[in-house]
């Protein structure tokens, strides 16, 4: 580790070398962890931190075209030294095949893992919540399957939910043992206007956090 204070960007992490010290955003980053919300002693660190330069693999749905410029930033964490930034630009309206009101990001798996009970989470941060907006988790086995949603508000939110036949919102058979999941899909979305012509469109960051399985 880098014996002096190096200067944070927002496309990077890099890391402060004084013991002890606090991340503060846009001022520096550190790998030690003294957020009020990081995982306290003897709990477990989610899987995708966002700790290095390197995107850990969040992949983002080229299909929509509504994200671009995906980048690992110490502008603003969670917990730790940083999280994933990238550029949206949402369009909506009445149409439920108008496609381009959501966000979407993946977690694909090698080999598919069984995720049975296991509680699915993220946080995320919208900072320029000038619309309505909500945040959805899901999983892939055998098709798309719903597992936990939330309203956002300002700040960091935290989005959770169990894969399990007994969370009614994944629609998984009572009688299914063993749930094989292939990927992880999280969506940030505007929620379509019920009024019939409504149009919208918002733009700006959405950053992700501490994705765990």
């Amino acid at each position: 580790m880098s014996v002096g204070v190096i200067a944070c960007d927002a496309q990077s992490i890099q890391a402060v070398g004084v013991a002890g010290g606090v991340y503060r955003p846009d001022q520096g980053c550190t790998l030690v962890e003294e957020a009020d919300q990081c995982p306290g002693p003897g709990a477990a660190l989610p899987q995708l931190r966002f700790e290095s330069p390197e995107n850990p693999g969040v992949e983002t749905d080229a299909m929509r075209g509504t994200l671009s410029d995906p980048r690992v930033t110490c502008r603003h964490s969670f917990c730790g030294s940083g999280s994933l930034a990238t550029r949206a630009a949402l369009e909506w309206n009445d149409d439920p095949e108008f496609p381009q009101r959501a966000a979407s990001f993946d977690v694909r798996f090698p080999v598919a893992r069984d995720l049975m009970g296991r509680t699915i989470s993220f946080a995320v941060y919208v900072p320029d919540l000038t619309v309505p907006m909500h945040a959805q988790i899901g999983v892939i086995f055998d098709h798309w399957r719903y597992v936990g949603w939330a309203p956002l508000a300002q700040g960091w939110n935290r989005v959770s939910g169990v894969v399990s036949p007994a969370n009614t919102l994944t629609k998984i058979d009572a009688a299914v043992t063993s749930i094989p999941v292939t990927s992880l899909q999280i969506d940030v979305f505007v929620p379509v206007n019920t009024v019939a012509g409504t149009r919208g469109s918002w733009s700006g960051d959405i950053y992700l956090d501490d994705i765990a399985w």
